[in-house]
């Protein structure tokens, strides 16, 4: 007995010196993988062999990057350990390295399959496949599991990584909601729930949690970016101006060269109203990736604010070239170019904008119009604004989607009266027809006009607000409109344009008093500014942009006020005017910008009560329009 136990540990000793001979044989070759068939016969004879073979083998190989025969003799101590998981999973993640996804993939499923409540092998077959693009299935599996990233919360990162590349950013944020915001595994995992949470609509939540990490030490440039778009999102003067600004302050101090926060942390400042700040980061978002449009497009606002002229038209004109198809970049391009005192470059530019939009454009007007209803689902109008119109209405009775129809049909018009004036000025008259009466509009101003003064007219960017252009222009009223059209525009109501485009705030604000000393209807739109830092004001649960210029100068000059917005009835344009109050004696122009802006907005508030047509749903105070937070949702 004792010489058959002898010889037994001796066989043994000798089986695992051949199988480390074959070891170092494999080590030396010319072509290793080739060597790595030796090790099937010499594991065959070794007990628990797969020790040797990855302490000595494939661990240095990893190590020296030699992935092939790594790989290689993986395969083959899967075949001889079969239910050897850990095996299997290391298989996965070089296949994966090597971008082989489909053996990959199909060695992390079976390793899963081995042990499918282990939360960390189902984390790798969701994590091999958002790596190799199969997103939707990536999806699937996170959703198939998910019990386990709410049992397991150190592997959930894959889980809501998963959901947010597929957008379902419900499932994602439900993911971060169950996590413990004192105990996150890592700072990875506290980044992306912060951004599952933003890409879900729940800002509140996303506070909380990325504060909570904070504090638990998981600080990082991710995990800063996140905050600083969470406090964005949630939208308090203080989170635009204060608490995102120190996040991505913060984050760019740990990461300098992340062109992401380079970009948002331009911006935040641009929108904040520190132009010169702005100018540097976004300067070196550029510098590392050249090709960021949006970028590039802040970084010209930057340099126009700061009086950099003619660098802001080389920025918009180099992004021209560059996207020759973007109309905005065009328009941006001819009033920095106009700003910049180069205008036979404004109006070449100008001339092929207006050509290209013309191509557009159906022959007729009439043509337009028929085309409309096969353009409205498609209208780019984003939900949040529609929501929050809807819940404006004044007939709670109406169908929603019929009511949503028509709201895109008043979008859709007012935007092709804009083409229409501005690129088919010889056929303006086709549009015509849809002004209504417009001795009513005569008549109220004939009194106001009488007494040789000028009239502010306070607007929004509701209704379709551009057939008022063509309503005074056919009423003979001497009028200035104020517009973000440039200067250099050739149609026959240019003229009668201040525009925001091409000037400086200064230069505007002396133009429309010019405009009111001149006996001049002067026209503003009180929701909309071409200044990226406008003041804003809270309207009906809503950040709108809102300027109290017209109040101020009705005050200083004087004059009368007047609330006006056009509509629609049966089918043509007619127009609500309404005399907005008159400074008393005595009063200071704070107390009367207060009376005045609240009877602006009840004014306004009555007009959105009405029709869907009369919405318009874009530019002016539907600009920052958000959604509800979701924070406290289940």
């Amino acid at each position: 007995m004792v010489d058959t136990a002898s010889a037994h540990r001796q066989a043994e000793a000798d089986a695992a010196a051949r199988l480390r001979t074959v070891i170092e044989a494999i080590h030396a070759a010319a072509d290793p993988v080739r060597e790595v068939g030796m090790l099937a016969p010499a594991l065959a004879h070794v007990r628990e062999g797969w020790r040797d073979v990855r302490r000595w083998l494939i661990s240095p190989l990893v190590r020296e990057a030699r992935l092939a025969p790594a790989i290689a003799a993986l395969d083959v101590l899967v075949a001889a350990y079969p239910l050897r998981v850990d095996d299997r999973r290391l298989l996965a993640s070089l296949l994966g390295r090597t971008e082989q996804w489909a053996r990959a993939i199909a060695e992390a499923d079976a390793a899963a399959a081995i042990e499918p409540d282990t939360a960390a092998l189902q984390a790798v077959r969701i994590q091999l496949r958002v790596q190799a693009g199969q997103l939707t299935e990536a999806a699937q599996v996170a959703r198939a599991t998910v019990a386990l990233a709410q049992r397991d919360p150190s592997q959930a990162y894959f889980w809501m990584l998963a959901f947010v590349r597929n957008g379902d950013a419900t499932e994602a944020a439900d993911v971060a909601a169950a996590l413990d915001s004192h105990h996150l595994p890592h700072e990875r995992a506290a980044a992306m729930a912060v951004r599952a949470l933003i890409d879900d609509g729940r800002a509140e939540a996303a506070i909380r949690l990325g504060t909570a990490a904070l504090s638990a030490g998981h600080d990082c440039a991710a995990l800063r970016s996140a905050l600083g778009l969470s406090h964005l999102r949630r939208g308090t003067d203080d989170d635009r101006k204060v608490h995102a600004l120190a996040h991505f302050e913060a984050g760019l101090t740990a990461s300098p060269e992340d062109v992401r926060l380079l970009s948002l942390y331009g911006e935040t400042l641009l929108r904040a109203g520190q132009y010169k700040k702005a100018v540097a980061p976004l300067k070196h978002a550029l510098d590392l990736a050249p090709e960021l449009e949006q970028t590039r497009g802040l970084y010209a606002r930057a340099l126009r604010y700061t009086l950099q002229y003619d660098d802001a038209a080389d920025q918009l004109v180099r992004m021209v070239e560059k996207s020759p198809e973007k109309l905005l970049w065009q328009r941006s391009a001819i009033g920095a170019l106009s700003q910049a005192g180069r205008e036979q470059e404004a109006e070449a530019l100008f001339e092929k904008y207006v050509a290209k939009r013309r191509m557009q454009l159906p022959p007729t007007f009439q043509e337009a119009m028929r085309r409309l209803d096969e353009r409205l689902d498609t209208a780019p109008i984003p939900q949040a604004r529609l929501d929050w119109a809807w819940s404006l209405r004044g007939d709670t009775h109406v169908d929603r989607a019929q009511w949503e129809r028509r709201a895109r049909w008043g979008h859709l018009v007012d935007h092709l009266l804009f083409d229409w004036l501005e690129c088919r000025e010889e056929s303006v008259e086709e549009a015509m027809p849809l002004l209504g009466e417009l001795d009513t509009g005569e008549r109220f101003f004939a009194p106001l006009l009488a007494a040789g003064r000028g009239v502010v007219v306070a607007t929004a960017h509701v209704g379709p607000m551009y057939a008022g252009l063509m309503a005074l222009e056919l009423l003979g009223i001497p009028s200035r409109w104020l517009a973000t059209a440039p200067k250099i525009a050739q149609s026959s109501y240019a003229a009668a344009l201040i525009s925001t485009a091409d000037q400086t705030e200064a230069q505007v604000a002396k133009a429309c008093m010019r405009a009111l000393g001149s006996g001049y209807v002067l026209c503003l739109a009180i929701d909309g500014a071409a200044n990226p830092a406008a003041p804003r004001t809270i309207f009906e649960g809503q950040d709108v942009t809102y300027s109290s210029f017209a109040s101020l100068l009705a005050h200083r000059l004087g004059v009368p006020s007047v609330f006006y917005v056009p509509r629609w009835e049966n089918g043509q344009v007619a127009y609500t005017l309404k005399m907005l109050p008159a400074a008393h004696p005595g009063e200071d122009a704070d107390a009367y910008s207060r009376r005045w802006q609240a009877a602006y907005f009840q004014h306004l508030k009555a007009h959105l009560a009405g029709p869907p047509e009369d919405l318009r749903l874009s530019g002016g105070i539907w600009r920052h329009v958000k959604s509800a937070d979701r924070s406290e949702q289940r």
